[in-house]
C-alpha cells in the first residue's frame, strides 16, 4: 500500500476485511446506513462526539463520502461488523496525521456495547496500521470522564501516556483527554 501522508494525495485502497474471528473491519455499505443513522442519534454517542445526527441528505451520500476519504489517503473509515452475521456493530476511523502517525476513533452502536467490540476493533486496526502500513505510532484518546472508552483502549493493548489538559473539545467545551499509544514493537510477540 505504501506510505500514507497527510500532505500527499495517496490513494488508499480498503484492504480485504480485517478480522480477529469475532469482529470484522470493512468498508461501509448501503445496508449499514440505517444502523449508522440510528446510532448517530443515540444520547450516549452524542455525549462524547461532536458529530451531528445524520440527516436524510447525509445518509444518502454516506457510503460515497467514506469511499472518498479512503481515496484521499487521509483516513480509513471502517464499519465494525460481527464476524458471523456481518451486521454492523459500530464504526472505527483511522486518521493519518502523517506517514508515520495515525489516530484511531471508535464508536460502538448501543446494542453492541459491553461485548468487547471497541477493544477488538482498536486492536485489529492498530495491527493493520503498524504491521501492514508501516505506521510507527498509533494513538487513541478519550475524554477523562469516559470510563468505558478508556477501558476499551487499555484492553486493546494501548499504553496510557497521560492526561492532556483542555486538549479535546466537544460541544464547544474544552476538556481533559487521556492519551494512549501503541507502536510497532508492541506487536513483537504477536
Amino acid at each position: 500500500m505504501g506510505e500514507v501522508g497527510h500532505d500527499e494525495a495517496v490513494k488508499l485502497e480498503p484492504p480485504a476485511p480485517l478480522s480477529d474471528g469475532v469482529i470484522v473491519l470493512r468498508p461501509s455499505e448501503e445496508r449499514d446506513v440505517a444502523l449508522i443513522a440510528a446510532a448517530s442519534d443515540d444520547p450516549e454517542t452524542r455525549k462524547w462526539l461532536d458529530d451531528e445526527p445524520l440527516t436524510a441528505e447525509r445518509q444518502r451520500d454516506l457510503v460515497s463520502r467514506a469511499r472518498e476519504r479512503w481515496r484521499s489517503g487521509r483516513a480509513a473509515p471502517f464499519v465494525i461488523a460481527d464476524a458471523t452475521t456481518d451486521v454492523a456493530l459500530g464504526l472505527l476511523n483511522v486518521q493519518f496525521d502523517d506517514e508515520e502517525v495515525a489516530g484511531l476513533a471508535v464508536s460502538v452502536f448501543p446494542e453492541a456495547r459491553g461485548r468487547g467490540v471497541a477493544s477488538r476493533a482498536l486492536r485489529v486496526a492498530a495491527k493493520w496500521a503498524t504491521l501492514d502500513l508501516g505506521i510507527q505510532r498509533v494513538f487513541a484518546e478519550a475524554a477523562a470522564e469516559n470510563v468505558a472508552s478508556i477501558r476499551a483502549i487499555e484492553k486493546a493493548g494501548f499504553h496510557r501516556e497521560g492526561v492532556l489538559r483542555a486538549h479535546c473539545k466537544t460541544h464547544g467545551q474544552r476538556h481533559d483527554c487521556v492519551m494512549f499509544s501503541i507502536v510497532l514493537s508492541d506487536f513483537a510477540d504477536g
